[in-house]
């Protein structure tokens, strides 16, 4: 699992590609809803696409993948902690419900912060950019025909050009705070999270390491 986690520190999600469906992405998006609310959870996880080889025996990471019982369905990706404690495998066919559940679920233990709200706050500084942008364009739209009707010099430009550089100032400011909120809406792991994770390995020496070999 090491070799996986390197130094990131947040909960894994890893995604195997199928040579048999449609893309590894169709194992976590879905192709009839909104996928906006799963995008941006993402962000939150370590995310890890590894190839359809890696069910070969040979591979370095084939362990990630191994059949716990014969006959029991191999998953197309799962869910666990950097330590190698609380994995959750899903199919691929999961529900988008189940799906934003498991990873609220990782983002709530692993994270100081409630992921809902911070999500909820992401969301109104996109929707403000998407604002801004096509403010901007339409703007944009209209310098272009001043120009191709009265010239570069018309009277017109530079209010309109004023009002781009006011909507640049306040683009750069959301996109700060949406840096600044991504670092740190959900910041360091709980200490309690990090205790159920040497439970788990001092319960089952097994749990967490077998992946990582």
């Amino acid at each position: 699992m090491q070799l996986v986690v390197r130094e990131d520190r947040r909960p894994l999600l890893v995604m195997r590609e199928c040579e048999k469906c449609k893309g590894t992405d169709h194992a976590l998006l879905s192709r009839s809803l909104d996928n906006e609310q799963t995008v941006l959870l993402t962000r939150w996880f370590h995310c890890v696409k590894l190839p359809p080889n890696v069910l070969s025996a040979d591979h370095p990471l084939t362990a990630l993948f191994k059949q716990s019982k014969e006959g029991e369905r191999i998953p197309h990706l799962f869910f666990v902690d950097p330590d190698g404690a609380n994995k959750t495998p899903l199919p691929g066919d999961q529900s988008q419900t189940q799906l934003w559940e498991t990873m609220f679920s990782y983002l709530d233990r692993a994270y100081e912060g409630d992921a809902k709200k911070a999500l909820k706050e992401l969301r109104s500084i996109l929707n403000q950019l998407d604002r801004i942008d096509s403010q901007a364009t339409e703007i944009r739209g209209r310098v272009d025909k001043e120009i191709e009707k009265r010239g570069p010099d018309s009277d017109k430009l530079p209010k309109m050009e004023e009002q781009l550089a006011k909507l640049e100032e306040e683009r750069k400011k959301f996109v700060d705070k949406e840096l600044e909120l991504r670092r740190s809406a959900l910041v360091e792991a709980k200490p309690e999270a990090k205790a159920e994770g040497e439970q788990a390995k001092d319960a089952d020496p097994k749990a967490g390491g077998a992946d990582a070999k």
